[in-house]
């Protein structure tokens, strides 16, 4: 940007800053998002028709205010969706053109378009839970994910009414469901929610049994607008609350209201579900969070840091960002413990304190997860998880399954039992046989064989085991 019309973007886009604050103005207009004035028109060309609905929904106003207050003239606002960024675009250009009084007025009272409409009810006054879509760090691990919270936010009444979040933990599940909450009470005041987790789901009912009050227990969870619930797999091997939240589910469904669940793993894969549940659960939309990769990493670090007021150099970000890969948890945890260390010396934070504060989060000094050990397996093999978890006797299936269990084995603590049911529900006989399997080869220095699309393949397991092995340390990126 150069001459004068630079210096009126540059107000404007100060003056939106200060109205929506910086870290929101980073994240929708800080990256691909551009601005550009045509007379009294301001043009907001965006990557993608989500960032254009995001901001035509939120932050209109502001720049209609912020342009009229620089041009001292009333504006006009078009949100353009540019298709050459990121290689990928919307169907055709979208367009929004908003006044100010056109984007500040407030919707019907009794929108018909809405849930709950023709009614005087109006929510009950709720907490503000942490999570923010603004605040959320997208990335290619969670992009769907995201999208998939903000259109229910966007459109309750939409296409997606039920909703399962899945991923390992720390990875922004609980902060989708919370940010959805948030959403809906700005956006929908009228429309109600309950948020909870599976546990105290569990906690509730078992407490309307006892005091023989399920008629109250039902009433309040199959009247609501918009069910979220967190950490759904809490429901395992519970069959009486699987039982009540199944009917619960139906009761929502057919009434055509909103059901947003999260777990740690798909619901195929969740221990004892019973399979009326598990099958209501796979026709919603099931969408997997993985671990972030690099980028994200370091962009997570970087917004924290700054919400702290704490500064750390390019070094130490990309040091952090590249050693600790499992989940946002410990990328918090680590910055808290760096922040706090930094505090008590009074010296700003430098690579070699770095090395020496955030060593129990590396990967190297974590044993795997089981669902590690599982994805490592199965793309060594290439086959799918899904494969491992199902009753396939494919040879190459069964061999990766019998590799997968001795590995969970030997670096986890979970039990023979417990094995079998982060497996697909395989008997405690199954699981002893195929590590017995796999431990016996390598007391005799055997070798396993496999065909692979380049044609068979055989190696001695042991050195099978050991690449594996060094796999998993490396972490989720290969580092």
């Amino acid at each position: 940007m150069e001459g004068p019309g630079a210096d009126v973007l540059c107000a404007i886009r100060e003056k939106v800053a200060d109205r929506i604050g910086p870290n929101r103005y980073r994240t929708w207009f800080g990256g691909n998002t551009v601005l550009q004035l045509a007379g009294e028109r301001l043009d907001v060309t965006v990557p993608n028709a989500f960032v254009g609905d995001w901001i035509t929904s939120n932050f209109m106003t502001q720049l209609v205010e912020a342009t009229r207050d620089v041009l001292g003239t009333e504006p006009r606002v078009e949100i353009r969706i540019d298709q050459t960024q990121h290689g990928r675009g919307a169907d055709g250009p979208a367009q929004a053109t908003l006044s100010r009084r056109a984007s500040t007025e407030p919707p019907p009272a009794d929108d018909p378009a809405q849930p709950g409409a023709g009614t005087s009810r109006r929510a009950a006054a709720r907490p503000v839970l942490r999570g923010e879509l603004e605040s959320f760090v997208m990335g290619p691990s969670n992009e769907l994910a995201f999208a998939m919270a903000a259109a229910v936010v966007r459109s309750p009444n939409g296409p997606f009414k039920h909703v399962v979040f899945h991923g390992g933990c720390g990875l922004g599940k609980t902060h989708l469901l919370q940010a959805i909450c948030n959403g809906l009470t700005r956006r929908h005041p009228a429309l109600q929610w309950y948020y909870l987790s599976g546990e105290e789901f569990t906690n509730e009912y078992i407490h309307a049994l006892k005091a023989g009050r399920t008629d109250t227990f039902r009433a309040r969870f199959r009247s609501v607008d918009v069910l979220v619930i967190d950490d759904i797999h809490f429901l395992a091997n519970k069959t009486a609350t699987q039982s009540e939240f199944l009917h619960t589910f139906d009761a929502i469904d057919a009434s055509g209201k909103v059901v947003v669940l999260s777990s740690d793993c798909h619901p195929r894969h969740i221990a004892t579900l019973s399979a009326p549940l598990v099958n209501r659960l796979i026709a919603a939309t099931v969408v997997q969070i993985d671990p972030p990769d690099f980028a994200t990493r370091r962009e997570i670090l970087r917004r924290r840091a700054a919400g702290m007021l704490c500064e750390l150099p390019d070094e130490v970000l990309d040091y952090v960002a590249r050693h600790i890969t499992r989940n946002v948890r410990e990328l918090e945890g680590a910055l808290y413990k760096l922040a706090a260390y930094a505090s008590l010396t009074k010296e700003p934070v430098r690579l070699d304190m770095v090395r020496a504060a955030v060593d129990e989060y590396t990967v190297a000094g974590q044993p795997p997860r089981s669902a590690d050990i599982e994805r490592v397996v199965a793309l060594h093999f290439g086959v799918t998880r899904e494969a491992l978890h199902s009753a396939s006797r494919d040879r190459v299936v069964t061999l990766a399954r019998a590799i997968a269990l001795y590995l969970i084995r030997k670096h986890t603590s979970l039990s023979f039992p417990e094995m079998g049911r982060a497996l697909g529900n395989k008997q405690h006989s199954t699981v002893l046989m195929a590590v017995r399997r796999i431990q016996t080869l390598i007391d005799r220095d055997g070798a396993v064989a496999w065909k692979t699309s380049a044609g068979p393949r055989e190696v001695p397991v042991r050195g099978l085991l050991e690449e594996l092995e060094r796999r998993l340390l490396r972490g989720p990126d290969g580092r």
